[in-house]
């Protein structure tokens, strides 16, 4: 279930005796047995359709507010993300003072800063936090303008809002997210000394056991940053050699994943995207990327491959993180990728999106 899915439903814990209501468990009921992606939309569309007809014929209701927001969800559920955000951006028009305002204005943040527009997102975080300074999803309202200047290049002021954090949520769970977020942070920028003592900090003073391990695998992987590459050479699923060493004088991007696993295709969207983004300034033949998949089903490949559109060389090594390469490269858990400059050196580990396009941007232009 999706988060988006989540907020559709989440309502119904506290249900009262409405067509709202009545509308929202009825496609809690239907979208259990939901077996595909197209029969989803379909429910959400039709719930859609429900609720539009209650908010025309209920206007001054006192559950409009919560219908309007609902039809929102709707969209955002079935990704139709424009029409989502001009309902957040409506609902808010009409009902600035609704029960759920707070959660349409940082749904609002949210899409936008998925959406890459970082400054309409930074300010619909800034208004969120204006309206709502107690919420609990305050200090995320934070953290998330501060990946909006990361985004942007603006590491100055990202640092700043993150250290904000880290002092006014002293030992929470948001502070050592923004720690963590700190160390990504300086990591970006190659300022891998700094970033090393950002988790040491974590791992000494946290009390939670899941951030240490993650800062703790993290820091084993930057104390690697600038030594030379693991190299290794196989059989792609073509059948074609695959060699890191034939590669030297390229960027590439070294990544590991199970084919099976959902969290797989959002990081191909943004190797896709870096890739066409290399291919526009002309370079790119100079930026190169190897798949290895950990999963033991050899035959997702191909439908990985092809809805993923992954165009680079993909390997099947198929003996999860126990197998050949992924113990050559350390991989203790996914995600799991490094980055290797045009010298062979190891130069990133583990970064995503904004920052992934950004950096390999900057070493394309190293010679």
């Amino acid at each position: 279930m999706t988060a988006l899915l989540l907020a559709l439903t989440a309502v119904l814990a506290a249900a009262q005796d409405g067509e709202v209501d009545r509308i929202l468990v009825r496609f809690q009921q239907r979208q259990e047995k939901v077996r595909s992606e197209a029969e989803y939309r379909r429910l959400l569309a039709e719930a859609r359709t429900e609720l539009e007809t209650f908010l025309k014929e209920n206007p001054k209701h006192k559950d409009a507010s919560r219908a309007a927001y609902q039809i929102a969800e709707t969209y955002l559920s079935s990704q139709d993300y424009d029409q989502g955000l001009q309902r957040l951006q409506l609902y808010l028009k009409d009902y600035p003072d609704g029960a759920e305002a707070a959660a349409a204005r940082f749904g609002l943040g949210e899409v936008l800063l998925e959406r890459e527009r970082d400054q309409e997102a930074r300010a619909a975080f800034e208004d969120f936090l204006q309206h709502h300074p107690t919420d609990e999803r305050a200090p995320y309202a934070r953290l998330y303008a501060a990946v909006t200047w990361q985004n942007e290049g603006q590491y100055d002021r990202a640092a700043e809002l993150l250290l904000g954090v880290r002092r006014d949520y002293p030992n929470k769970k948001e502070a050592w997210g923004a720690l963590m977020q700190l160390s990504v942070l300086l990591h970006v920028q190659e300022k891998n000394a700094e970033a090393r003592k950002t988790l040491e900090e974590i791992i000494r003073d946290c009390g939670d056991r899941e951030p240490v391990e993650i800062a703790r695998r993290h820091l084993a992987e930057y104390l690697k940053i600038g030594q030379d590459a693991p190299i290794f050479a196989d059989k792609d699923i073509e059948g074609r050699d695959a060699s890191v060493d034939k590669l030297r004088g390229k960027v590439l991007a070294v990544y590991f994943f199970d084919p099976a696993a959902q969290a797989a295709y959002p990081e191909a969207a943004f190797l896709r995207r870096a890739k066409e983004e290399a291919a526009k300034a002309g370079k790119g033949d100079d930026f190169q990327i190897i798949g290895i998949s950990i999963g033991t089903d050899r035959k997702e490949m191909a439908m990985y491959r092809t809805q993923a559109r992954a165009d680079w060389i993909l390997i099947h090594d198929g003996k999860g993180i126990d197998g050949k390469i992924p113990r050559l490269f350390d991989v203790r858990a996914l995600p799991s990728m490094v980055v290797i400059d045009r010298k062979g050196k190891l130069r990133f580990y583990n970064i995503a999106g904004r920052d992934f396009r950004n950096s390999i941007a900057k070493l394309l232009e190293e010679k």
